[in-house]
């Protein structure tokens, strides 16, 4: 094998590894966030801050806009991964977190490989290995049986995979038309969505006088420590995606987002760390497992 080959394949595998940690750590912080903050307010505040900056970023480098038919793609995305983060939060509300993580990353990680089996051919049999190996270690670091599942909690679960799926695969299909803008309209659609949420029951709660959930979000919104975990949850969110459509664009969908769905190993780490929470044996051998499934990606 020529190095002309080696060097993009380490490349875009690097950058998918990288899009894990940023999403890892965004998800660290963003669960930080959601223990003061209800999850549409975390999402509304994180999501908006990421756009600005995202914007005075394309506006500082002049970067031009994509086809009309690129942003609406952007749109797109942006409204499934918003809806999907909703929904994903909701199911972790409901209890079965393990079973809820795990179920919801298997499906995040399972669309784009289907797609990209369908648009780009068969993978390497040691890349199906790596994938294979990859499904092992997510469910190992994120199942933890905790009694008879709830079916509400499972359905929420497994929408919220299938449209950070589609997220994904709408991600790499816009992305050959510039990353930041095609982000950045991704970042509208979900910005407003949430965005519009809060606005509707800030402004039911004007209606029926300063209490409940609306009395509530006012203070979350004046919460300085709210504002600073939720914006960086936002930004390193950003980032990630980022990472994620450069590494898809540069080579194949389904390894891009097989390695960027180990992010469950970044969290876990990061709360390990910070928070002294013990992992399980079984949260170990997912993480050794995880990094089998990256040498033979890498093959």
């Amino acid at each position: 094998m020529t190095s002309g080959v080696v060097g993009p394949g380490l490349s875009f595998i690097g950058l998918g590894l990288a899009a894990s940690a940023f999403w890892g750590a965004s998800d660290f912080l963003g669960g930080l966030a959601t223990r003061k903050a209800h999850v549409v307010m975390v999402v509304a505040m994180a999501h908006s801050l990421s756009l600005v900056l995202l914007l005075l970023i394309a506006l500082a480098t002049h970067t031009p806009h994509p086809p009309e038919r690129f942003a609406l793609l952007g749109l797109c995305a942006g409204a499934f991964g918003g809806v999907a983060l909703i929904l994903y939060y909701q199911a972790l509300s409901l209890g079965e977190m393990g079973l809820t993580t795990a179920l919801t990353g298997l499906l995040t990680a399972l669309v784009p490989v289907a797609y990209s089996f369908l648009t780009q051919g068969r993978p390497k049999s040691t890349q199906l290995a790596g994938f294979v190996l990859a499904a092992a270690a997510i469910a190992l670091i994120a199942y933890a049986p905790a009694g008879r599942p709830r079916p509400l909690a499972l359905g929420l679960a497994t929408l919220s995979g299938l449209g950070f799926g589609v997220f994904l695969v709408v991600l790499k299909v816009g992305s050959t038309h510039g990353l930041v803008w095609q982000l950045i309209y991704s970042r509208m659609a979900s910005a407003s969505l949430a965005v519009g949420i809060v606005v509707w029951v800030l402004a039911r709660s004007a209606l029926q006088g300063a209490t409940g959930r609306g009395a509530s979000w006012r203070k979350q919104v004046s919460a300085n420590r709210f504002l600073w975990v939720a914006g960086s949850a936002g930004v390193l969110e950003a980032t990630g995606s980022l990472l994620y459509m450069r590494s898809a664009r540069e080579g194949r969908l389904d390894v891009a987002a097989v390695l960027a769905s180990l992010y469950p190993v970044v969290t876990i780490l990061l709360a390990a760390w910070f928070l002294k929470e013990r992992t399980t044996s079984s949260q170990a051998l997912g993480m050794a497992l995880a990094l089998g499934a990256v040498v033979l990606v890498s093959l």
